[in-house]
């Protein structure tokens, strides 16, 4: 089996954590950044967030039913959530049975996330997600270009393998992905 499905993601990663991190802390925030960061961080997953993700399950789904019932084969999709990409990988990784190996670095994250997760010692790959999903798809390009053709941000991010590991890549450091860790919010009690 070489590269038999894809692993799209569509939105970006930390988007309702970085809202509610934004509003529990926008006082240490406004300290270092502008405060016009806080206002858009505290607006993630509403608005513009909410429309497209609704949209991409609809183009999911049809791309679902189109390749994944053509090939005879399940796809399998898991929306990001509590726990964070990492957690939404293990259980993609459960879910499927497949082996896979995944490039942090292609993974979609905005600024504003980086720098607050930064100031406030937060690993935005723990952080609560919403309005993102992470599919293993067959013909993920073709799943990408319809997204996005739509205006929605997708990517791959990896493939499936013919091994059984769950490898992560970062910066050409290689590491398995281990068991879920709590959600960064539960580690600051905000949930």
């Amino acid at each position: 089996m070489r590269f038999k499905y894809s692993i799209v993601m569509t939105g970006f990663i930390g988007l309702e954590g970085t809202a509610k991190l934004a509003k529990e802390y926008e006082k240490r925030i406004t300290e270092r950044f502008p405060a016009y960061l806080v206002k858009d961080a505290a607006g993630f997953g509403d608005g513009d967030d909410r429309l497209g993700h609704e949209k991409a399950l609809e183009i999911i789904d049809e791309h679902l039913r189109e390749f994944g019932a053509a090939n005879g084969e399940g796809a399998h999709c898991v929306e990001v959530s509590k726990g964070g990409i990492l957690t939404a990988l293990y259980e993609l990784a459960t879910i499927s049975g497949l082996g896979f190996e995944t490039d942090l670095r292609k993974i979609p994250i905005r600024q504003e996330t980086v720098e607050i997760c930064e100031l406030l010692e937060v690993n935005p790959y723990h952080l609560y997600s919403g309005k993102c999903m992470v599919c293993m798809v067959p013909e993920g390009g073709a799943l990408v270009t319809g997204l996005q053709d739509e205006g929605i941000n997708a990517v791959i991010i990896g493939h499936t393998t013919d091994k059984k590991a769950h490898i992560l890549y970062n910066d050409g450091t290689e590491s398995h992905l281990n068991r879920p860790e709590p959600d960064e919010l539960e580690r600051l009690a905000l949930i």
